[in-house]
């Protein structure tokens, strides 16, 4: 399986997985990690821990709000040193509508290629 691993500063992690799963159902995979209240090493260590779970061969997306952000530079530094580890900014929902829609037809990095082209899609003025 592809896990997918949300990421980002306060609340707004677990309302996208809220809403997600609103409109999609319970998530198999799906892990969520506010920085709130952690420190760099606490965020690292739980980062690390969640992209290394056994049902993840696959590979892991952690997608992160904010480019340039402490949530962006520690998962920079985890993927870095992780074979299969992808990391996306400016999570959006219609990115994650697509990874859950498509992640079992898709290798890892076809599924990478797809969200970042549907993040781009949901911005529009």
């Amino acid at each position: 399986m592809i896990g997918c691993v949300i990421l980002t500063h306060g609340d707004l992690c677990f309302g996208l997985k809220n809403t997600l799963e609103g409109m999609m159902g319970k998530q198999d995979g799906l892990l969520v990690i506010s920085n709130l209240g952690l420190g760099k090493d606490q965020l690292c260590s739980k980062l690390q821990k969640a992209i290394t779970e056994e049902r993840f061969k696959e590979g892991v997306v952690i997608f992160v709000d904010l480019f340039g952000s402490s949530c962006w530079q520690i998962s920079k530094d985890v993927a870095s040193q992780n074979k299969n580890v992808a990391v996306v900014t400016g999570v959006n929902l219609p990115m994650l509508v697509k990874f859950f829609g498509k992640r079992e037809a898709l290798p890892f990095e076809k599924l990478v290629s797809l969200v970042k082209e549907e993040g781009e899609k949901g911005i529009r003025s």
